[in-house]
């Protein structure tokens, strides 16, 4: 049975709220989806303190762990932009807008320049959803830069003005697998690839398949499918890289900042991994210190 989790404020107590769901159904659940109201307000401190201690740096009872900068860092390279302290807008001074289009552009540069680096780490030797998203099929440099696109064409629909809200998919799934001259609608790519269409594997990356972004009433929000959701080792970085990918697409195009939905199709607690009761006291101690 799907799923509802009550719209949170911040990601940190989306994150937590999802847990709770999700343990009250005893570790599972399916078609479950999580809002964020204000993708880009601060953490909740002390609920980030208590998944910075869960998640130290190695392997768990044969799971790979990463750190939720770590986890986040593969949807969007925060340390890499250096974000100008304004937005476009249409007229834009055209100084200021080379200016935005640089800082993407060091970026993605930066980015590629240290992919061959980070494959050599074992949860990265499919690549990153970042290194798909602007180098497809993202293994290399090189190839398509479906979120350079993305950005180029948010901001031709918010400077003609247009009444569309549900704009072109980014796709990080196989339905874009023509995207590159073959499945294009007015010109324009129909979405941003992460995984292959021939991708069989249940688990394991690339576990975010699709992410919509709907323009309404000048609000840019982004939903994101997951097949599979990792509710302690991945969730809150996953969180975290989506909300900044976010802030980037707002920032680049002039659009405000909407709301934030992933939908997980399972998502996963995790008791094999940290047990029952260790769940349970992560949950207990991320409300206890929860808006402290």
């Amino acid at each position: 049975m799907s799923g509802y989790v009550e719209p949170a404020g911040n990601l940190s107590e989306a994150w937590l709220r999802t847990l709770e769901v999700v343990h009250a159904a005893d570790g599972y659940a399916i078609n479950l989806m999580t809002t964020v109201s204000a993708p880009l307000a601060a953490e909740d401190v002390g609920i980030r303190e208590e998944i910075d201690r869960i998640l130290v740096d190695g392997h768990r009872s044969g799971t790979r762990v990463q750190s939720v900068d770590t986890v986040a860092g593969t949807i969007f390279p925060v340390d890499l932009y250096v974000a100008p302290g304004f937005a476009f807008q249409p007229g834009l001074d055209s100084s200021k807008t080379a200016e935005l289009d640089l800082a993407a552009a060091d970026m993605y540069e930066a980015y590629l320049d240290i992919l061959p680096i980070l494959r050599t780490e074992s949860a990265n030797q499919r690549g990153t959803y970042f290194g798909r998203m602007i180098s497809w099929p993202g293994k290399t440099g090189g190839g398509f830069n479906q979120l350079a696109e993305r950005v180029r064409v948010l901001r031709h629909e918010r400077t003609l003005k247009r009444s569309k809200h549900n704009l072109d998919d980014i796709a990080v799934g196989g339905e874009a697998e023509g995207l590159w001259g073959h499945d294009v609608r007015d010109g324009v790519p129909a979405g941003l690839q992460v995984y292959a269409a021939n991708d069989r594997r249940p688990r394991g990356f690339p576990c975010l398949v699709h992410i919509d972004l709907t323009v309404f009433q000048g609000r840019l929000s982004l939903a994101a499918v997951y097949r599979h959701q990792y509710l302690v080792t991945k969730a809150y970085g996953n969180l975290l890289g989506l909300s900044r990918l976010q802030g980037f697409l707002a920032q680049q195009t002039g659009y405000e900042v909407g709301e934030l939905v992933v939908n997980a199709t399972m998502a996963d607690l995790e008791e094999g991994t940290y047990t029952k009761s260790g769940v349970s006291d992560l949950i207990e101690a991320a409300r206890a210190k929860a808006n402290s």
